[in-house]
């Protein structure tokens, strides 16, 4: 497995140019096409060129439920417990003659961004195999066979949409699954907006998601065929102040590392839940004006900085002892280096991004990344099973180490697989595969099994309609120098306290 290769007859080879990236006023790129403002929460203008129609729309949750699939399959549950739910073929008809479901995957598999994508072709390689060993896709009265087209974003704005036009328009897929960091999600998004085409997309925090795309604040729904799910910004806030105000004595004085693009400049916004939660509950330093009253921008620093001492320097002025961020890992290793040279030691580093893999850790080094906390969202804990291949979260952890020969499991592995139990599900609760606009509002009233656990959109107030969210906690790193591996472990359940605790958060230690 982890071939960086396409399944599917026409996703191979693609050497398209790929457009310039277009330039915020700072030099730095924007990840979405619409940035939005960092001083004020997006007026209601709605998605740029959404020229398609709207889906139909059903009241409640349809919650599809898993034997009846099997029947109208024409396999007896009992016998099969996930059989003819989906299948694969690598030919064009199913042997009934039926045209096959077209699922189509934007994935960073090169890039700055590979990492988010570490597990995503060992996901599908598993899909193909399950579909062409077990039946197929009930869809309305017939069953129909699944052909899966990747293309790789190469983790660029420009590239990641253009995979997106690729799928639509050439693949000509029924529906697009996309994860891997706003920087792919959102331009994917939009092109599936504008086509008309289904789409769900994870793996970014959703007010990035849909404030970038021109989403409002009073939550009305501007997107027809667009779907996310995964945390938010009180997500976030409730998984790292959780961890802080646990077993680990601070000043309560923050410091944030948060880059001038999309996801920096939701996170750092007054008005939404974290920086809201830091400014009411912490001392947030601010880089610049240590009163507290500079500006949002005050904040925010340009990605890809080769000198962090400057604001190292502020954050020792303030005498922060919490550090926390959105970054890559580019920018955390530079960040660490400079720290080195001024001596600055807090107590507790919390970031998502660089901190959420133990290959980006690699990288960044593995003394200074011992104990360092960041979100959990899935582990081979996690109680609950794939709806697809009713494979539960431990066993499908062990077979993606048994496979790749990797030592851990990635957290982007549940999220993967979580793109194909939503998807399967809304397939099979419409009536015809041509008929996308059932597919979206299949999608607005469903209930999803996931092995993230429920995904219903739109069903808890504060919510847009098209958003659903996932629970965090809060979890730290473990360097072993005798294996020489890392290990994630939980140390905070306020999240989902169904998962329970592996350890006890510990500050960090620095060699004298």
């Amino acid at each position: 497995m982890g071939k960086k290769r396409p399944n599917g007859t026409s996703a191979a080879g693609v050497t398209a140019a790929v457009a310039d990236q277009p330039q915020m006023a700072d030099g730095a790129t924007p990840m979405t096409t619409s940035q939005a403002s960092a001083d004020a929460i997006p007026a209601a203008t709605g998605p740029a060129g959404a020229t398609a129609a709207e889906p139909e729309t059903h009241r409640g949750f349809r919650f599809v439920d898993r034997r009846a699939l099997l029947r109208l399959a024409g396999t007896a549950a009992a016998i099969a417990p996930a059989t003819s739910l989906l299948a694969a073929c690598s030919g064009s008809k199913g042997s009934s003659g039926v045209r096959p479901v077209r699922i189509g995957v934007v994935t960073p598999q090169s890039g700055s961004l590979s990492a988010f994508a570490s597990t995503d072709l060992f996901v599908t390689d598993y899909m193909t195999t399950w579909f062409k060993d077990h039946g197929g896709i009930a869809v309305g009265n017939s069953t129909h066979p699944v052909e899966i087209f990747i293309r790789d974003s190469q983790s660029t704005f420009a590239r990641a949409a253009k995979a997106a036009t690729q799928l639509i328009y050439e693949d000509k897929v029924d529906i697009v699954l996309v994860d891997a960091t706003s920087d792919t999600v959102n331009p994917v998004a939009d092109q599936c907006e504008v086509a008309g085409v289904p789409c769900i997309s994870t793996m970014a925090p959703w007010e990035s998601w849909y404030f970038s795309r021109g989403g409002t604040i009073d939550l009305k729904n501007p997107f027809n065929w667009t779907f996310h799910f995964f945390a938010g910004l009180n997500d976030y806030y409730q998984a790292y102040s959780s961890m802080w105000g646990d077993r680990v004595a601070t000043n309560r004085t923050v410091g944030a590392l948060w880059p001038n693009s999309v996801d920096g400049q939701w996170f750092s916004h007054p008005k939404l839940p974290f920086r809201a939660g830091l400014d009411n509950n912490w001392k947030l330093v601010n880089p610049k004006q240590l009163d507290g009253k500079g500006s949002q921008q005050d904040y925010l620093y340009t990605p890809g900085t080769k000198d962090f001492k400057p604001l190292i320097s502020a954050f020792q002025a303030g005498n922060v002892q919490i550090v926390t961020g959105i970054l890559d890992e580019t920018d955390f290793a530079q960040f660490e280096r400079d720290a080195g040279s001024k001596s600055f030691e807090p107590k507790i580093i919390t970031v998502s991004k660089a901190a959420m893999f133990d290959s980006d850790l690699r990288t960044i080094g593995a003394q200074v990344s011992n104990n360092l906390t960041t979100e959990l969202f899935w582990s081979e804990s996690s109680p609950n099973r794939s709806f697809v291949t009713n494979l539960p979260s431990k066993d499908l952890g062990q077979k993606y180490r048994a496979e790749t020969g990797r030592q851990t499991s990635p957290q982007q592995l549940g999220a993967s697989m979580a793109l194909f139990d939503v998807a399967a599900q809304a397939l099979s609760a419409i009536n015809s595969i041509d008929d996308r606009k059932s597919i979206a509002s299949a999608l607005k009233s469903l209930t999803a099994r996931t092995i993230l656990g429920e995904v219903k959109f739109g069903a808890r107030e504060g919510l847009p309609q098209n958003v659903a969210t996932i629970p965090l906690n809060g979890a730290q790193w473990r360097w072993h120098q005798d294996s020489y591996t890392f290990e994630l472990v939980q140390v905070n359940s306020s999240g989902n306290n169904a998962l329970q605790n592996q350890g006890q958060l510990g500050p960090i230690t620095y060699d004298a």
